[in-house]
């Protein structure tokens, strides 16, 4: 969702946008080879911001396109995750985190990086005590700290599969292969923390409505366990049914709290 709570979609073929109950399709640049979209974000200054799995990321600021990609400094062109916080962009790669800044378009990569067999696959995001927070698929939770304005990676725990994270209430959920781990956030950030495991499926969503629901996006992989979830109580439910969504293949779950409605993304 953008400031105005539209929806961007990104798709493999390009990206779509969602205004008054209308479909339009945003047209890149004949120079672009690429057209894959993995995640959306809006920076302060009200760009758009776009991580493709192969082809870098792109920057629309309403009128023009910036591409960054292998070329001006990112590890590689398989991007997978993006988050806007305060002047800087922060993309995840399949071999870590880049960092831009919004205003000058200048781009750095943190130091620290702890590839897993050759890559270093960055799931996700999140923020806490305006500290910036990322998870690595295969090895656990990590931070990104400045020395003398200089980033750099630095690890918090180790765990593996990470798949999504979800950070609620002090609470930090993760999706991890075939259920979710449920981290005290202090706990977790002294390197002490002990998981509580959740339902017995892949989630790679969360989203939190005005009601405190907390809603997740699964899709198994390897079975039929996938669909619109609820957490309640440390309790995952399913309550696909009830919403009449068929597909066991969700990935994304964003609410609006200006129109009260959960959009859904699905692989169908």
């Amino acid at each position: 969702l953008d400031k105005n709570e539209d929806l961007w979609i990104g798709t493999e073929n390009g990206i779509s946008k969602l205004e008054n109950g209308a479909f339009t399709n945003l047209v890149f640049p004949k120079s672009f080879t690429n057209n894959s979209c993995w995640d959306i974000t809006q920076d302060t200054k009200g760009s758009m911001w776009f991580a493709s799995y192969g082809g870098g990321v792109f920057k629309f600021d309403g009128e023009n396109f910036k591409i960054f990609s292998k070329k001006n400094g990112l590890p590689v062109n398989r991007c997978r995750k993006l988050l806007a916080y305060k002047d800087k962009v922060f993309v995840g790669t399949e071999l870590g985190v880049a960092i831009i800044d919004i205003h000058t378009n200048s781009l750095s990569v943190p130091k620290g990086m702890m590839p897993h067999f050759g890559v270093f696959l960055v799931s996700d995001f999140f923020i806490y005590q305006n500290e910036v927070y990322f998870s690595a698929i295969n090895e656990g939770l990590f931070k990104i700290v400045y020395h003398k304005s200089i980033p750099v990676i630095e690890p918090v725990q180790k765990f593996q599969f990470t798949y999504s994270l979800g950070f609620y209430d002090n609470t930090l959920f993760s999706g991890n292969k075939g259920f979710i781990d449920s981290f005290n956030i202090q706990e977790l950030t002294k390197g002490k923390a002990i998981s509580k495991r959740i339902g017995k499926t892949i989630v790679w969503d969360f989203a939190k409505d005005k009601n405190n629901t907390l809603y997740t996006a699964a899709w198994g992989v390897f079975d039929l366990s996938g669909g619109l979830y609820s957490i309640t109580n440390n309790q995952l439910s399913n309550i696909s049914e009830q919403y009449g969504i068929e597909s066991k293949n969700l990935l994304n779950v964003v609410y609006s709290f200006k129109k009260d409605i959960l959009y859904v993304g699905s692989k169908d």
